[in-house]
């Protein structure tokens, strides 16, 4: 397998993870409210963030604002990752451009956990999304810092000269 296409499933992972990650936290909000009762996607994303925001004087209004804002911003990163994914890697900047708008706008939503998860001081959670974030930059680096294919530079006794 080339790198190249080891390059293409990693995007096409990180559409997977973020179309679940999507249905999770949207089913869960439908199930919330009693639209939905789907028990296999029961996403405790909302009631999460009322138990932990609450007590800290947080209105419900913006609890739920913010768990909307975290749904879109979901949707939008599975749809950039779908872009990126069924984009052709031929020609290259085209697919590398909708690959980069991919990765920065979830990883933003990467940011945007960090900086709630240290405003509430909720480290054990803030933990859980620097590794997932950290991962899914590692990811992003790798596409740029892995050569598309090996190099084939030999020490010199492969092609049978010595161009020293």
């Amino acid at each position: 397998m080339s790198r190249r296409y080891f390059k293409k499933m990693i995007v096409l992972f990180w559409l997977l993870w973020w179309i679940t990650a999507f249905l999770t936290d949207f089913i869960g909000g439908l199930n919330t409210i009693g639209i939905t009762n789907i028990k296999w996607f029961a996403g405790e994303n909302y009631p999460f963030l009322v138990q932990n925001l609450t007590p800290l004087g947080i209105p419900t209004p913006f609890i739920v604002i913010s768990f909307v804002g975290i749904i879109v911003w979901l949707f939008l990163s599975m749809v950039l990752f779908a872009w990126a994914a069924f984009t052709p890697m031929e020609p290259r900047q085209p697919w590398l451009k909708r690959v980069d708008a991919a990765f920065m706008v979830s990883l933003g939503l990467w940011a945007a956990f960090f900086l709630a998860d240290q405003t509430i001081m909720n480290f054990p959670l803030e933990e859980n999304h620097m590794v997932q974030g950290g991962f899914q930059l590692l990811c992003y680096l790798a596409i740029y810092l892995l050569p598309d294919e090996p190099s084939h530079r030999a020490s010199g006794s492969a092609s049978g000269s010595n161009d020293e």
